[in-house]
């Protein structure tokens, strides 16, 4: 049976399976190369929010994992009740109450306000079923390494990047056979790949493009990278070997044979 992980992968590689044939289309696309630009740029930004969203999932799935191997408030990652209630008082700070608004409008941003609160506040004080993981799991930032990394470490998992280097999907992309340099080399992708992102985001002209070769790396990249996160959070979230019990007769034999 498919694991949580194995299923959020899939996903994500059948949109990434998308975004390539995208790309083979601008391959083989007559218009202007002006068009070809602007859609080759679409698809990286397309290929940026895809990304985010499936570490995001995967981030919020070993939450949940986490929860439930804890058991109690008491036994949850050291900063995760902290955190939690951190984004949601600033989630909480960020709503806006005009007042001119209208009596039911009002009404409706104190009602949601209330369940937000009630959901964080019920999760603190032991109530571990609550679903407080849209706000654990947030990122402000770009999903480059740190911003990976710190939403894994939330529910207790450090350094997560380096942790998936070692893979062997991670080792063939790279070139690498240790861990350590296929790590900086992970990190120098990821951050040159948002480099790219934010400054044709930003742009006003086209001086900031990606080409359809420089696409299709991208997508191998990101392809090992989720493969490799998969393959990290299945082993660590697996539960311990099953030691099977000795039968009486078999552990009276044992003793016998002993003596």
């Amino acid at each position: 049976m498919a694991t949580v992980f194995e299923v959020i992968t899939e996903e994500f590689l059948d949109d990434a399976e998308a975004i390539q044939n995208i790309v083979a289309i601008l391959e083989e696309a007559k218009g202007t190369a002006k068009a070809r630009v602007a859609a080759a740029n679409s698809a990286t930004l397309l290929l940026a929010a895809t990304f985010e969203e499936f570490v995001r999932q995967m981030a919020k799935e070993y939450a949940k994992y986490a929860v439930s191997k804890a058991g109690t408030v008491e036994k949850l990652p050291s900063k995760m009740i902290s955190i939690a209630w951190k984004r949601t008082m600033d989630g909480l700070a960020k709503m806006k109450l005009a007042q001119e608004s209208s009596g039911d409008a009002r009404k409706n941003t104190f009602t949601e306000a209330q369940v937000k609160f009630s959901v964080i506040h019920d999760f603190c004080k032991g109530d571990l079923s609550q679903n407080i993981y849209d706000q654990l799991i947030h990122n402000e930032n770009n999903m480059r390494p740190g911003e990976i990394n710190s939403l894994f470490k939330v529910s207790g998992l450090s350094d997560i990047c380096k942790k998936l280097s070692e893979k062997n999907e991670i080792l063939l992309f790279t070139g690498e056979t240790e861990r350590d340099k296929a790590h900086g080399k992970v990190q120098s992708f990821i951050e040159d790949f948002f480099e790219r992102r934010n400054g044709i985001a930003h742009a006003l002209n086209n001086g900031s493009s990606s080409s359809p070769q420089r696409i299709s790396t991208d997508l191998e990249f990101f392809n090992a990278f989720s493969k490799a996160m998969r393959t990290t959070l299945d082993e660590v979230t697996a539960p311990p070997a099953n030691t099977p019990e000795l039968e009486a007769e078999t552990v009276e034999e044992i003793i016998t044979e002993a003596n």
